[in-house]
C-alpha cells in the first residue's frame, strides 16, 4: 500500500477542517444577524446589548465578539446585507425587456415572506436613523449612497444598450429606488387599510407598467 510522507495526511485534514470552519463561521454569522434583527426591531438599538443577542442567539458573549467586536459593526453588517437582498443586478443580464429587466433587478417577484422582511428591516432602520445620529450616517452610506451607485451602474449600463434614455443617470436611479424600494417602507403592513390596494408583487408589477408606458393614452 502507498503511504504519504509524513504530516502530508495530517496537512490535508487540518485543511479540511480550516474550509469547514469558515462555513460553520459564515452559517453562524448568519444566524447571528438574523437574531439581532429580531432583538433590535423588539428592544430597539439603544435598548439592546451584546449580552441579549449572544443569549438569544445561543452562544457565549465571547463568541459573539469575535464574529462581531461591537454592537455597531453587528448593525453595519445587518445593513450590508439588508442593502444586498434589494437588489440583484446579475439576474437581469439576460432579461430580453426592460420590463423583464426592471422586475429582476427590483426583485418584484419574490415571495411574500421576502417582501416582508425587507419592509420590516426598512422599517427598522427607518425608525434607528432617526433615533440615532451615528446609525443614521451608517445607513445613509450603505443603504442611501452605496445603493444609489449601483442603480446607477445598471441604469448607465442600459443605456448603453440603448433600452433607456434619460438626462441623468443618477436621478433616474433615485426615481426607480423611491418607486421600487421605498414603496415598500410606507405600504400599509395589513392590505385593508387602503381598500382595493393591490398586493405587493401586483403594485410592484403596476409601478413598472407605469414607470414604461406613462400615464398618457396612447
Amino acid at each position: 500500500m502507498k503511504t504519504c510522507p509524513a504530516g502530508q495526511g495530517d496537512g490535508t485534514e487540518q485543511r479540511q477542517r480550516g474550509r469547514q470552519k469558515v462555513h460553520d463561521e459564515a452559517t453562524l454569522k448568519a444566524r447571528v444577524v438574523e437574531t439581532a434583527f429580531s432583538t433590535f426591531q423588539k428592544h430597539s438599538y439603544n435598548g439592546t446589548t451584546m449580552a441579549l443577542v449572544a443569549k438569544n442567539a445561543g452562544i457565549s458573549k465571547r463568541t459573539l465578539y469575535e464574529l462581531f467586536p461591537s454592537k455597531i459593526e453587528l448593525f453595519a453588517e445587518l445593513a450590508i446585507r439588508h442593502r444586498a437582498n434589494l437588489l440583484d443586478v446579475p439576474a437581469a443580464q439576460n432579461a430580453e425587456t426592460l420590463e423583464d429587466a426592471l422586475k429582476a433587478v427590483f426583485k418584484v417577484d419574490q415571495s411574500d415572506e421576502k417582501h416582508l422582511q425587507q419592509a420590516a428591516e426598512m422599517r427598522l432602520f427607518y425608525v434607528e436613523a432617526v433615533a440615532n445620529e451615528e446609525l443614521g450616517v451608517l445607513l445613509r452610506r450603505h443603504c442611501g449612497s452605496e445603493l444609489h451607485d449601483v442603480v446607477t451602474a445598471w441604469v448607465e449600463e442600459e443605456v448603453a444598450k440603448g433600452r433607456i434614455v434619460t438626462q441623468s443617470s443618477r436621478d433616474t436611479a433615485k426615481y426607480l429606488l423611491d418607486v421600487l424600494i421605498a414603496a415598500r417602507l410606507f405600504r400599509p403592513k395589513t392590505p385593508d387599510v387602503i381598500t382595493g390596494l393591490s398586493d405587493i408583487r401586483t403594485y410592484l408589477n403596476h409601478t413598472i407598467r407605469l414607470i414604461l408606458n406613462g400615464l398618457l393614452p396612447r
